[in-house]
C-alpha cells in the first residue's frame, strides 16, 4: 500500500501545484516510509481530525493546509432558543508548507490527505482513496448544512412543544395559538417525525 501512496504523490505532482512549495513537501513525505504509512488519501476532509489538504492550479480549493486536531459543532437549546457551539481541539494549523515538514516529525497518528485536482478525479486517485463515510457522496456538497438545519428545525419543534404545554397550563389562548401555527410550519418543513 505505501507504494500506492508514493505513486498517488507523485502523479499528482505532475501537474502545477497552487502552492509550489507543496511539491518539496510531498517529495520529503513520498521519501520517508514511516510518513507514507501514516497517510489516508480520502476523498473529502470534512467532519475527520487531523487533515491535510494540497490543491493543484485551477482548482477551486485552498493551496494547503495542514490541521493537526479534531473540531464539532454542537446545538443548544437555551431559553427557547438555539445557541450554535463549535469547539475546536485544534493543536496546530498551518497554510505553509514550509513549516508543515517539521510538525509532521513530532506527529505519530493518521494523517487524512485530501488532494484536490483541477478538473475530475483521475481513476487512480480515486482506487487509493477512501471515501469520508461521514458524508453519503451523493449529499456531499450540502449535506453539512442540510443536517445543521434539520437538528435546528427539531430543536426548535422541542421548543415549541414546551410552549404549547406552557400555554396550556397557563391557559394563554394567544401564545398557544401562536406556538401550534409555528409548530405546524416546523411540522412540515422538518425531515424527521417530530
Amino acid at each position: 500500500m505505501v507504494i500506492h501512496k508514493e505513486y498517488a504523490l507523485r502523479r499528482f505532482c505532475e501537474a502545477p501545484l497552487k502552492d509550489e512549495g507543496c511539491r518539496k513537501l510531498l517529495a520529503r513525505i513520498w521519501a520517508e516510509p514511516a510518513q507514507l504509512q501514516r497517510l489516508v488519501f480520502v476523498t473529502t476532509r470534512d467532519y475527520l481530525p487531523n487533515t491535510m489538504v494540497v490543491s493543484q492550479l485551477g482548482s477551486e480549493e485552498i493551496p494547503f493546509e495542514l490541521s493537526l486536531g479534531s473540531e464539532s459543532e454542537q446545538l443548544i437549546l437555551v431559553n427557547g432558543g438555539l445557541l450554535r457551539k463549535t469547539q475546536k481541539t485544534t493543536e496546530l494549523c498551518l497554510t505553509d508548507p514550509a513549516q508543515a515538514w517539521e510538525a509532521l516529525q513530532s506527529y505519530c497518528g493518521l494523517l487524512h490527505v485530501q488532494l484536490v485536482f483541477h478538473g475530475d478525479t483521475p481513476d487512480w486517485y480515486a482506487e487509493v482513496a477512501v471515501p469520508n463515510e461521514a458524508v453519503p457522496p451523493e449529499l456531499a456538497a450540502g449535506f453539512a448544512s442540510f443536517l445543521r438545519e434539520q437538528a435546528e428545525l427539531v430543536l426548535w419543534g422541542i421548543a415549541l412543544k414546551a410552549r404549547i404545554d406552557e400555554a396550556l397550563d397557563k391557559r394563554d389562548k394567544r401564545l398557544f395559538q401562536e406556538s401550534v401555527r409555528l409548530y405546524k410550519q416546523v411540522r412540515q418543513s422538518c425531515f424527521w417525525e417530530l
